[in-house]
């Protein structure tokens, strides 16, 4: 039998969706900042800027391991505790970041917060998804995915005016504190997960449940592979200068925000495989900016992130109706982990193209054909998942009429 969601009247679903969306903003926030921020980290570790992938690439590794460890366990685990020591241990990590110069040392710090940051939004989403009503589960989702565009709307700005007029120790305190703020919050608002942890099934790894957890993970390597050499595309291939950044990611944010919330609100008008390819070939027009030699850094960066947010949504909508609620928290460490697995796999594929530290324009224009080739299956997989779930639904409704 399925588990009852408790009722919330919609104040209090909403308080627990904008908490949520904070605690997603700060881990979000602390695993793409070290992107932007290395630029300005590079020197004091002395390794060349293009070794961003590899610090990247460490997170997203021991986020991969966490992420496949927890889908077998995580049903059984008290998730709100979970989550707070999530938070505290990132927050910790980060700190630590602040206060040493040995470049091994920050890869092995990265891999740790990596495993503890990895679970963090699986089990936060599952929390929030198990607690709302059925037809509310849209809403706050897109809640949740409209606090990744707020990274880039307030935090990255933020983080790359305090880097560029206070250094990034500075930054990276402010992102510690931010976890440290998340912890009252979790204890006084967050509720347990309405879905008992006695007697679950234990999880099956099938073909559909691979297939449908790692949609999310596909329609993200191909932005993921730019993100690593984001600033210095900007800064050397489109001419943006350095005090233009936080502007810069500021309306990329703005773009990525409105994109999030106009797709979920025509989900209802038009099908997922229409919004799908839309978006897609948007993405794929941006990367053509810098590729054919437009100095439009505002213009790439917003039609950039704002095709990106949008094919997660679209992908995100359809993902979302395969876990039954039970299965929810493990399935959704699953889909965090391929993600982080295929952002390592973007990540280190974008320093590999890179051999000699530098950014050569063949090898960029090399890094954005290869992102919009990878971008181009996405609608073919939505066509996949949706005639799996109409099968699944017509089997369904054969059991119940046998039945």
């Amino acid at each position: 039998m399925s588990p009852v969601t408790p009722t919330f009247n919609h104040h209090a679903l909403m308080r627990i969706a904008i908490v949520m969306a904070f605690i997603q903003f700060t881990n979000a926030l602390e695993y793409m900042a070290f992107n932007p921020v290395f630029a300005f980290m590079a020197a004091d570790f002395a390794v060349p800027v293009s070794f961003s992938g590899y610090v990247s690439g460490m997170y997203t590794s021991g986020a991969v391991l966490s992420g496949f460890i927890a889908f077998y366990w995580m049903g059984g685990c008290n998730k709100k505790r979970f989550l707070f020591v999530n938070m505290a241990l990132l927050g910790l990590l980060t700190l630590l970041t602040t206060y040493i110069s040995s470049f091994s040392l920050l890869l092995t710090l990265r891999f740790c917060a990596g495993l503890v940051g990895g679970t963090t939004m699986g089990v936060g989403t599952s929390l929030l998804i198990n607690n709302a009503p059925a037809h509310l589960r849209g809403k706050m989702l897109a809640t949740v995915i409209a606090s990744f565009s707020l990274v880039s709307i307030v935090g990255m700005p933020t983080v790359l005016y305090l880097c560029t007029n206070y250094g990034w120790h500075i930054a990276l305190w402010l992102i510690s504190l931010f976890c440290l703020l998340a912890l009252p919050l979790i204890i006084s608002i967050i509720p347990q997960d309405p879905v008992s942890s006695e007697s679950l099934p234990p999880q099956r790894l099938d073909r559909d449940t691979l297939l449908f957890a790692s949609c999310n993970a596909l329609v993200q390597f191909s932005p993921m592979l730019v993100i690593p050499v984001l600033v210095p595309l900007l800064t050397r291939q489109l001419g943006a200068s350095q005090d233009l950044l936080p502007w810069l990611f500021f309306a990329g944010g703005i773009a990525g925000y409105l994109s999030t919330k106009i797709t979920v609100l025509i989900t209802s008008r038009y099908s997922a495989l229409i919004l799908a390819t839309g978006s897609t070939l948007v993405f794929i027009l941006s990367l053509l900016i810098p590729i054919l030699g437009y100095q439009h850094a505002a213009l790439f960066i917003t039609v950039f992130l704002g095709a990106s947010y949008s094919r997660l949504v679209s992908s995100s909508v359809v993902t979302m109706q395969f876990p039954e609620d039970s299965q929810r928290a493990g399935f959704s460490s699953l889909q965090t982990s391929i993600m982080y697995l295929m952002t390592t796999a973007a990540f280190f594929l974008s320093a590999y193209l890179f051999p000699d530290g530098g950014m050569a324009p063949q090898d960029v224009n090399k890094l954005l054909t290869v992102c919009a080739i990878s971008a181009s299956g996405f609608p073919v997989i939505i066509i996949l998942l949706q005639k799996k779930l109409a099968k699944r639904t017509l089997n369904f409704c054969h059991m119940e009429s046998d039945s």
